[in-house]
């Protein structure tokens, strides 16, 4: 984006504050901030309680830039994981090439941890339980209480630190009533998904849920080389749950899951007649000619435990011990050519983790409220790569890596009231993590045995925070944070010579959040909005960047901390119910995210190219959406009608920025129409994608070939839901 258009776009911003000053004007003055005369007589919505700073708050109350939606809600968007979701988050961007690299950002902030030296910088958390990989993170979203979506570093409120943002999920408990549902899904490309749940007591005292879910769908790109359908779907998955409430001030929860997940899945595909492509390209996404295997395999599972005990004092003391398990495996073709140029297989990913929180949360009451926990976290991956070239494993390589994460830390958070309209937040928290690391490689003239790569960091990272209550309905906060993610190992496979352990090895990596939000609704809760203002500074950016090693001063391309980053933009939602039984739904994010500095990030003809003034790739300028829901109430339920327009900006998908990897801004179109009777049975018609708009989330030039994954086709089909 042009100097020009940027000052327009922080005009803008500029307006917005000045609209929030005026509502702070008329509240000064005594005048209430409410709806139209039109919204007087129209019902106010049930508004979601969120636990993001562990403790109950509605969204409007926090002082963060948060986003969060109910199970219902959930539900009536038809999410059922979590890249269903990204349409409708300002500043989330979800990609992915097969489970094992799978991508997330918040504010441009985060990435894969395809590489299992490397930390992801968006935590995930279920029900308290931090998700270590991203390759975890899209299962299967089913009977969720909520999902919340917290933007900026977070490290004081939660067990493990995150750079970027945290996307904390709370599945529905237990109930002490018997209750449940079914639900089954059909849409084109023979897609069934169905899901099942039942809940209810053992005794007076202990009580049960337990939850399952399938999903199948046959492939929608055609091997033209065998015939076969690529990128199908076959998942299977449960969680059980136990509630146990010994007495009054005691709450034990315990949960278990398991996922299995197998695909036919390309992980990216020919994008142009470049290179050895050219006698095969065909230019339609839904083919493919690809001569090798295809596969890519998951399997999860977790145990937590959770106990609550409320003290005499009305404290609660919260221990969350946990361990989680996740193994891929992934066969490709790497070319995607019916040559056998380059293929890999198998690369696994395999990790255990076991993490211990202990967190004490004071009471509500009182000018004085605070949180405080010590967490431990510890994480056992391997990972194998092979890597065959001209159809041959001795011209490729074998890579067999391992490392083991011991982190530690200890956070506290804390708000005091100053006076009755304005309070302080302040938080701080130490980390220290120890890490080893082997890396072992085969390969003609690069051989390497690294047995005991060993680094430790620690950082304080911190938070601060006033917010101001105009009055009941508007609210603003100003806030500088700080959050860091921990060095690591480059265990992928390496390329170059003569390298030693130290070669392999990264530091840590800072970002400083200063943000300003003003959050509003009127006095009939029927108009409600959140405005964030932010400016992120990135440092010692973790990249990939060709430099001299510690054995020779030819450069090669290694991870290292020589990207610096700045981040500039805003986010803005609102709710508005003008009559009965409509709502509409707006969401917009403007992102200016560039490199302020990323020296020799290229090589080409022995000349070292800068990075330096390139968008961070994989970060559109503008996202927006916007969702239109009318529900009419007939004789035995309601019919329900809605529509979604979502829009992604302008985007470059590598941080070259050359204009291969650039592509357009896009518009998307979803649609249901539903009825939902009293006697618990619903039914929808759905549509995602209806423009059949073709656009793709990555691509990049590889041994001289143009590839590209491309996001998800047009999809429609029928649900069927039944409560009892």
């Amino acid at each position: 984006m042009d100097t020009g258009v940027l000052a327009v776009n922080l005009r803008n911003v500029r307006c917005s504050l000045l609209v929030g000053a005026s509502l702070l004007v008329a509240d000064a003055c005594g005048l209430p901030f409410t709806g139209s005369a039109l919204a007087q007589t129209v019902e106010p919505s049930d508004e979601i309680v969120v636990t993001a700073r562990r403790r109950d708050e509605t969204v409007q109350d926090v002082p963060l830039s948060v986003s969060a939606f109910s199970g219902a809600q959930l539900e009536g968007r038809g999410v059922s994981t979590l890249k269903d979701l990204q349409h409708a988050i300002p500043g989330l961007q979800y990609s992915d090439r097969g489970n094992l690299q799978t991508e997330l950002t918040i504010r441009g902030v985060g990435g894969d941890s395809r590489n299992i030296g490397i930390e992801s910088g968006v935590g995930m958390y279920v029900d308290g339980v931090y998700v270590a990989r991203t390759s975890g993170y899209n299962a299967d979203l089913t009977d969720l209480e909520r999902v919340e979506v917290l933007r900026g570093p977070q490290g004081t409120l939660f067990g493990k630190n995150t750079i970027g943002g945290v996307i904390n999920i709370t599945s529905r408990k237990p109930t002490d009533e018997t209750e449940g549902q079914v639900f089954a899904s059909y849409g084109n490309y023979n897609a069934l998904r169905t899901q099942a749940s039942l809940s209810g007591p053992l005794s007076d005292n202990l009580f049960a849920k337990v939850t399952v879910a399938t999903w199948d769908r046959d492939g929608y790109i055609h091997n033209v080389y065998d015939g076969r359908d690529l990128n199908d779907e076959n998942r299977r998955g449960g969680r059980l749950q136990l509630r146990w409430l010994p007495t009054d001030q005691l709450e034990i929860n315990v949960s278990a899951d398991v996922t299995r997940d197998r695909r036919h899945a390309v992980l990216n595909q020919m994008n142009s007649t470049s290179g050895a492509a050219a006698p095969y390209y065909t230019g339609d996404r839904f083919e493919a000619n690809t001569d090798q295997r295809n596969e890519d395999s998951r399997d999860m599972w977790g145990v937590s435990l959770t106990a609550d005990y409320t003290l005499a004092s009305g404290h609660v003391l919260t221990s969350i011990s946990a361990v989680r398990d996740i193994q891929i495996l992934v066969y490709s073709d790497i070319d995607q050519t019916p040559l056998d140029l380059f293929h890999s297989g198998p690369f696994t990913d395999n990790s255990r983790m076991f993490s211990q929180e202990l967190r004490l949360v004071s009471p509500s009451d009182g000018p004085l409220t605070y949180v405080a926990g010590l967490y431990y976290f510890r994480q056992d991956s391997d990972g194998i790569r092979r890597v065959y070239i001209g159809g041959l494993l001795a011209n490729g390589a074998i890579n067999d890596a391992a490392v083991l994460t011991n982190s530690y830390a200890g956070y506290l958070n804390a708000d005091y009231k100053l006076t009755d309209k304005l309070t302080l937040t302040a938080g701080i928290r130490y980390t220290q993590e120890k890490k080893s690391g082997e890396f072992l490689q085969i390969r003609p003239n690069l051989n390497y045995d690294f047995q005991d790569m060993r680094r430790k960091d620690s950082n304080w990272s911190w938070v601060g925070s006033l917010r101001y209550e105009f009055n009941d309905n508007l609210t603003s906060y100003v806030s500088v944070s700080r959050g860091y993610k921990s060095g690591g190992f480059n265990l992928d496979t390496i390329g170059a010579p003569n390298l030693i352990a130290s070669d392999l090895t990264f530091g840590p990596e800072e970002v400083t959040n200063y943000e300003l939000g003003i959050k509003g609704r009127s006095s009939d809760d029927l108009v409600r909005f959140n405005l964030a203002v932010f400016d992120l500074e990135y440092q010692d950016k973790q990249v990939s960047q060709f430099i001299s090693t510690g054995a020779t001063t030819i450069p090669s391309n290694q991870v290292t901390n020589a990207g610096r980053a700045r981040i500039r933009g805003f986010e803005a939602d609102a709710t508005l119910k003008p009559f009965t039984g409509f709502t509409l739904t707006a969401t917009a994010a403007y992102l200016d995210a560039k490199y302020t500095r990323f020296d020799s990030a290229a090589s080409i003809g022995g000349v070292l190219l800068s990075y330096a003034g390139n968008r961070i790739e994989r970060t559109p300028d503008w996202t927006a959406s916007a969702t239109a829901e009318y529900r009419y109430a007939m004789d035995h339920g309601d019919l329900v009608l809605s529509g979604t327009a979502s829009y992604t900006g302008d985007v470059h998908l590598q941080a070259d920025n050359l204009d291969r990897n650039f592509e357009n801004g896009y518009l998307l179109f979803d649609a249901r129409v539903g009825y939902e009777m009293e006697n618990g049975f619903s039914l929808s018609l759905w549509g995602k994608n209806l423009g059949k708009k073709d656009y793709r989330t990555f691509a990049r030039v590889f041994a001289g070939l143009d590839q590209a994954v491309y996001g998800e086709p047009r999809t429609y089909g029928i649900d069927l839901r039944y409560r009892f």
